[in-house]
Parts: structure tokens; C-alpha cells; sequence
């Protein structure tokens, strides 16, 4: 444990004032100061307490899936892809960020059903999506067993 006097060597100066203050350096707080930078504002300061990312955004680390129950939130998912899809080209910082698609896949028709209407769900909001079969599915992804599988549904533009 470090002492108190020891911890506060570390701490920046800060300013004394600013046009916006965001606390927390999450996913959400950086995309607030990514966003309003883009618009233009360019007295925005970032206060984390830490490092960016330490708290809670690890958690939802991974797949970045764009269908989502209603138009509006899907369409959010989908500008989610988008950006995080060319912001290594804008920024010139490395995201790691690959759009590999996802699979679903269902082992009985009632499963499978609602998986098809997902589909169609999904077109309407205009998102890319295919009703695929268990070997479809398998040559997309190798290690999948399919021997209990009744269909899939195939979401290109989805990420991680």
C-alpha cells in the first residue's frame, strides 16, 4: 500500500478551467471527448483516476454485435462498427478492432425460428445478414460441432 504522500507526487497539474470536464476514462467518457474533438471542441478535459479503461470497460471487452432489439439501438451498434472499423486509419493508434462476423446457431426449430426472424429483423434495419445452414456454419468456423445443430444465422460486419 502506497502512502498518501507518495500518490499525490504523481498527480498532474490540472487546469483550472475547462469548457467540459468528463469523470471516468471509460469507454463511455472517451467516447464523449473523441465525439465533442470532432465536432470541435477543443477545451474538453478527461479526469480518470487511474489509467484509461481500468474500471469497469474491460468487462465488455469483445464482441461488438450490431443487431439489438429495437431500429435505434441497432443503429447505434451499427455506427459502433463503423467508427471502431476506421478509427485506426484516423487516428493512426492501433484498436486491435477486426471485423470477423458472428454466428448463432440453433439445435432445435423453436430456436431456430426466432434466430430466422432476428434475420429478417436485421435486414429491415439494414444490416448484413445471412440464414445459413450447420455446415455453412462449420466452414466459417472450424472447431464448431454441428451434429445437433438445425441452422445459423451469419452476421459479417460484426467485430471484436
Amino acid at each position: 500500500m502506497r502512502s498518501r504522500s507518495t500518490e499525490t507526487q504523481h498527480v498532474p497539474s490540472l487546469p483550472s478551467a475547462a469548457d467540459v470536464v468528463i469523470i471516468g476514462g471509460g469507454i463511455v467518457g472517451c467516447s464523449v471527448a473523441y465525439h465533442l474533438a470532432k465536432r470541435g471542441c477543443t477545451d474538453v478535459l478527461l479526469l480518470e483516476r487511474r489509467s484509461l479503461t481500468c474500471g469497469t470497460t474491460w468487462h465488455a471487452a469483445g464482441l461488438v454485435g450490431q443487431l439489438r432489439a429495437t431500429y435505434n439501438l441497432t443503429r447505434l451498434a451499427q455506427y459502433t462498427a463503423q467508427l471502431y472499423e476506421g478509427l485506426e486509419r484516423e487516428t493512426g493508434q492501433a484498436t486491435g478492432f477486426r471485423q470477423v462476423g458472428s454466428i448463432a446457431v440453433a439445435s432445435n426449430d423453436a430456436r431456430f425460428e426466432e434466430l430466422r426472424r432476428g434475420a429478417s429483423m436485421a435486414r429491415s434495419f439494414g444490416l448484413e445478414v445471412q440464414v445459413i445452414t450447420p455446415a455453412a456454419a462449420k466452414e466459417r468456423w472450424p472447431l464448431l460441432a454441428t451434429d445437433d445443430l438445425v441452422g445459423a444465422v451469419y452476421l459479417p460486419k460484426d467485430g471484436k
